[in-house]
């Protein structure tokens, strides 16, 4: 009887050990395959951008610009949006691209700036309601929003000043496009 208890212990501490290193795996993996399915979304979105620039403009890519205010566009519901959620697993609580504003390089501007119009610089993908959204900054993937405005929707890109343009793939509040950045803003407590 003794032995037996004492096999019951072992196996109790070794259950307390793997448990959690265990979870910790499952949640990693997690969140490689939030990363991978919000890649493919922004690989998309520049291949998309890609065909527009071949193309010759923005607005005849997109269809329509919903919802405009803010200088941000509402791509919901468009088959632009849904060849480009196609890459994904499910579609996303909150997918938002930052791409550089079509008003100040697009078919107007200098020719060596227009490539800025059609360059996807920031993302955001936000899988559930309940997930942590994940940005990408140009460079990397992170869990925290990664820049501070200087006003305007002029970023900070790779040490170099970038008016963007906000495209939302999906989001909750298909009419108010504020509402969803107040939202976002909320879940990261950003003022």
């Amino acid at each position: 009887m003794v032995e037996l208890i004492v096999v019951l212990v072992i196996l109790a501490i070794l259950a307390a050990i793997l448990v959690p290193a265990l979870l910790g795996y499952i949640d990693k993996a997690k969140d490689s395959q939030d990363i991978l399915a919000a890649k493919n979304i922004m690989t998309a979105t520049q291949s998309k951008m890609a065909e527009a620039y071949a193309e010759g403009g923005v607005a005849q890519a997109s269809n329509v610009a919903v919802n405009a205010k803010n200088n941000d566009v509402s791509l919901i519901g468009t088959d632009f949006a849904n060849d480009i959620l196609k890459t994904a697993d499910d579609e996303p609580y909150m997918t938002i691209v930052g791409l550089g504003d079509y008003n100040e390089y697009g078919k107007n501007s200098d020719i060596s700036q227009r490539h800025k119009a059609y360059t996807v610089y920031f993302v955001v993908y936000w899988k559930t309601k309940d997930s942590d959204p994940l940005f990408f900054d140009g460079t990397n993937w992170t869990k925290t929003y990664p820049w501070k405005s200087s006003g305007g929707n002029v970023f900070m890109v790779k040490g170099e000043k970038i008016k963007l343009q906000f495209f939302f793939l999906t989001a909750p509040n298909k009419a108010n496009l504020s509402d969803n950045w107040n939202e976002l803003k909320g879940k990261l407590n950003i003022k």
